[in-house]
């Protein structure tokens, strides 16, 4: 049994100057296995908002239209993004835009019984629980100069996609856009910043109902405390397997 909460806020910057939010972010659980997807707008792209809410929507739509009990192969992977990044550009197209105007990073997650499937294009991050502690599936990348990575909707968009299938089960899985990236990763070590996640984890295993849950990340997501560190949008998926219980809103790990 999977517990799924996620949200996306838009960033104070954004707020300031009357952008919308340029993140999306969405998670599915069919049977035992779990879909998610988040995605992030370029901030020079006018239209990336539509860019990421189409990439994502489209990754969870085909993804669980062909999971099955084993694991997918690169190939199959490959088939998905290539089938999100065609849904965009096509988007683009309905716009009467290029795609750049859409552009978005990308970062999707499926886990099944005994199996796991990462897939990342740009920065954001992936980290899912390893037998000792936190781990990344992919460090972020970023561009040749300062604040720029990779997008979906780059011509050269093969080269930069990331997949990795790891053979067994994880319990616990977070994405997250690079506007949370500061708090999440140790850049000295360069490896997961574990005291972030932990008391999240546990809030999501030991918390209500999911739809109150997401309240309260959104209220975390939106607070003093997070905004006074970075003023970009902000978007971060919890996924946690296993038995619940119940009490409490969602921990603030910066506190």
């Amino acid at each position: 049994m999977w517990k799924l909460v996620y949200g996306s806020v838009r960033g104070t910057s954004h707020v300031q100057s009357g952008q919308p939010c340029q993140d999306h972010c969405a998670g599915r659980v069919v049977g035992t296995t779990i879909v998610a997807a988040c995605s992030d707008g370029a901030g020079s792209a006018d239209l990336s908002h539509l860019g990421s809410r189409c990439a994502v929507d489209r990754f969870i739509e085909e993804a669980t239209g062909s999971i099955g009990l084993i694991a997918p192969d690169r190939e199959a992977v490959e088939s998905w993004v290539d089938a999100v990044r065609t849904s965009v550009l096509e988007e683009a197209a309905a716009q009467g835009v290029l795609p750049r105007q859409l552009a978005c990073t990308f970062l999707g997650a499926i886990a099944g019984d005994d199996w796991t499937a990462f897939v990342q294009i740009g920065d954001g991050v992936i980290v899912f629980n390893g037998e000792t502690a936190y781990e990344l599936a992919f460090w972020p990348e970023n561009g040749e100069y300062a604040n720029t990575t990779r997008f979906l909707t780059d011509e050269d968009y093969r080269e930069h996609l990331r997949i990795e299938v790891v053979p067994r089960p994880v319990q616990e899985i977070a994405l997250l856009t690079d506007g949370l990236q500061m708090l999440a990763l140790d850049y000295a070590q360069a490896q997961v910043h574990g005291p972030f996640f932990t008391p999240l984890f546990r809030t999501v295993r030991n918390g209500p109902d999911e739809e109150t849950l997401r309240d309260s990340l959104l209220e975390f997501l939106d607070s003093r405390r997070i905004n006074d560190r970075t003023d970009d949008d902000k978007t971060l998926l919890l996924a946690a397997r296993g038995t619940f219980d119940v009490p409490a809103c969602l921990s603030d790990p910066t506190a």
